[in-house]
């Protein structure tokens, strides 16, 4: 029988649905290494039997498939990393490449041009799992209000903090779709030790910018 929408079935039906989604993320991620491991060292033993000449004749197709290869395997460990948390890194910069892995896809839907600036890690203050949470809300809330548009993602030092910026500009911002993902950035702002600062209803570029301690 289904559940009326709001009512204790239907929020034990979405407990449920999430438990699933983590162990299947878990599995997913942890079953597709065997294979891509697999196409790995097949591609580079059939590299080392071919002759010179051969070999120079397909290097690039080989290279092409092996970085393919690597781009599944980041993509499914980053899932994982989102849908079934386990001791994460607590890495600003680490947190933003799996973001950027797992919704990139979501920019191109949107026509959404992206820049990234920045150093790939940097060590903060928090929870892992919440900084990467926190992180993925704020990318989607960005590519919302810069459709059409250009979103930049920048990490910055602000002396003993470090921030990522996330600004939008031109397009045409999809407001209303930003509503879950910058309430998801004030709800975890205090679990991931961050300082939200939002400002999205002004002419200019909205701005979007989540301030964290700083570890060396």
């Amino acid at each position: 029988m289904r559940s009326a929408s709001g009512g204790p079935g239907s929020e034990s039906a979405a407990s449920g649905c999430s438990l699933l989604v983590e162990r299947a993320a878990s599995a997913l991620a942890h079953e597709a290494k065997n294979p891509l491991h697999n196409m790995a060292l097949h591609l580079q033993l059939v590299s080392e039997k071919l002759p010179g000449d051969a070999a120079r004749g397909v290097d690039r197709h080989l290279q092409a498939m092996r970085d393919g290869i690597a781009q599944v395997d980041a993509l499914l460990k980053a899932f994982a990393d989102l849908a079934a948390p386990a001791n994460l890194v607590p890495d600003l910069g680490q947190a933003l490449t799996r973001a950027l892995l797992l919704f990139s896809f979501e920019a191109r839907r949107k026509s959404v041009e992206l820049t990234r600036k920045g150093p790939a890690e940097v060590r903060v203050a928090a929870p892992g799992e919440a900084v990467l949470e926190i992180v993925c809300n704020a990318v989607l809330a960005g590519i919302a209000l810069a459709r059409e548009g250009r979103l930049t993602l920048a990490i910055e030092p602000d002396g003993q903090r470090v921030r990522l910026e996330v600004i939008a500009d031109g397009g045409v911002p999809r407001r209303e779709e930003t509503l879950p993902h910058l309430e998801a950035v004030r709800r975890l702002s205090s679990v991931a030790a961050a300082e939200p600062s939002i400002d999205v209803e002004g002419a200019g570029p909205a701005r979007l910018s989540l301030s964290f301690a700083h570890t060396r």
